[in-house]
């Protein structure tokens, strides 16, 4: 299992690369940024922000999500392309198609079509991008996002309370994948998932879920994957 943290993007850019900074040092596997467009978060260009924290880390990149509606998706596959070049085998998506209205007009799309939008740009991200790098699909209310994250052997990321779609993608999948978002270590390790991402706000509670951590799973404290990061 492959143990990280993310931070949905409501702190200063400074804030969140300290952050990937005190994850790597404490020897997590992976970090996270969300994309959010409207106040109080400052995570628009989530790309930008992991190419940053690529040069200063070593840790595996990853968003939570990368809106998969509201971005052109054939700019999206030449940012996210950039980014794998720059940090090859650490990079991969979780796409999510977002759930506020506001958000969607200020892009020229509308909230309704979410889901068609996610399907169509999608299969546009895949033909443009030939190397795209593993990808999950963020699904909390959609059992259509389930079906897609099978259909193409992606992975599926859930809310660590919203778990209600997993044994439909499950059943599906070749070879399926789980990850998980807690707001808490032992909430989301209930879940089994093969990756978690627990919610942070400050290296301090870095600090403090490394040493969860180390409690709870003591196994990582020798295992490769405690100095090593993860490639898949």
């Amino acid at each position: 299992m492959q143990i990280g943290v993310f931070t949905a993007g409501d702190l200063q850019p400074s804030e969140i690369v300290a952050l990937a900074i005190a994850a790597d040092e404490a020897g997590f596997d992976v970090f996270a940024v969300g994309e959010h467009h409207n106040p109080p978060y400052t995570s628009s260009c989530p790309a930008t922000l992991l190419a940053h924290i690529a040069a200063r880390t070593t840790l595996r990149l990853s968003t939570a999500t990368t809106l998969i509606t509201t971005n052109d998706p054939v700019r999206l596959a030449a940012e996210y392309a950039t980014l794998a070049l720059l940090a090859p085998g650490r990079t991969d998506l979780v796409l999510g198609r977002g759930n506020t209205a506001r958000v969607f007009g200020w892009f020229g799309k509308e909230i309704e079509y979410g889901l068609p939008l996610t399907v169509e740009h999608y299969a546009t991200v895949r033909s443009t991008w030939p190397d795209l790098p593993y990808v999950w699909h963020a699904c909390a209310r959609s059992p259509e996002i389930a079906d897609l994250a099978a259909e193409h052997d992606d992975g599926l990321f859930v809310f660590a309370g919203r778990t209600e779609h997993v044994a439909r993608y499950r059943d599906q999948a070749a070879h399926p994948r789980i990850g998980v978002l807690a707001d808490d270590l032992d909430e989301g390790l209930a879940c089994a998932p093969d990756r978690l991402l627990v919610k942070v706000g400050s290296p301090a509670d870095v600090e403090k879920l490394g040493s969860a951590v180390c409690s709870a799973l003591p196994h990582r404290r020798s295992s490769p994957d405690s100095t090593q990061h993860r490639t898949s």
